[in-house]
């Protein structure tokens, strides 16, 4: 959802620290952000989704080549199935809100990989934090730099680890 505490510009600027350090990402992970409107008739909600769409194509601008494209932005609601197809297909979730009630797209996400191969970063400000804390690689959103290394962690985890933390995620 488009709301300031989702923590999106934080999460496209940790995404884009991971590139400038870590070159094994770069042409070989994408971030996929899709932004439900919300408040669309609030202006400073129209100058906040302004501020994702110049994030995202900084990224975009300063990374992409002919093969591949850094960021999917998406602004708008997904339906169910494509929704479910997005939690399967993604090998790293990337919930790092500022600041949230439980946050039910981390539980989604980890009910949605049945192969228990998916690593799932998580805000510690999430309130399923307190229940995932033991498997998902905790962040502070705030903290753009560590939640750029929890990427790159994530990116290179052995299969074994993720299959175990999803395990008793699941």
């Amino acid at each position: 959802r488009l709301d300031y505490s989702k923590g999106i510009p934080e999460r496209l600027r940790a995404f884009r620290i991971s590139l400038e350090r870590y070159e094994d990402l770069r042409g070989r992970t994408v971030l996929i952000q899709n932004v439900v409107p919300s408040r669309e008739e609030i202006p400073k909600y129209h100058e906040f989704k302004d501020r994702i769409d110049r994030l995202v194509g900084d990224i975009n601008g300063r990374f992409s080549t002919a093969t591949w494209l850094p960021v999917h932005y998406h602004f708008g609601s997904l339906d169910r199935d494509d929704l479910l197809a997005h939690y399967r297909a993604c090998e790293i979730a990337f919930v790092t809100p500022l600041k949230d009630g439980m946050n039910l797209v981390a539980k989604e996400y980890c009910a949605c990989c049945i192969d228990q191969g998916g690593v799932l970063i998580l805000s510690r400000f999430a309130g399923a934090a307190e229940q995932l804390k033991r498997d998902a690689l905790l962040v502070n959103p705030y903290d753009v730099e560590q939640v750029a290394e929890a990427l790159f962690r994530a990116f290179r985890m052995s299969e074994n680890e993720r299959n175990a933390r999803m395990r008793r995620m699941r």
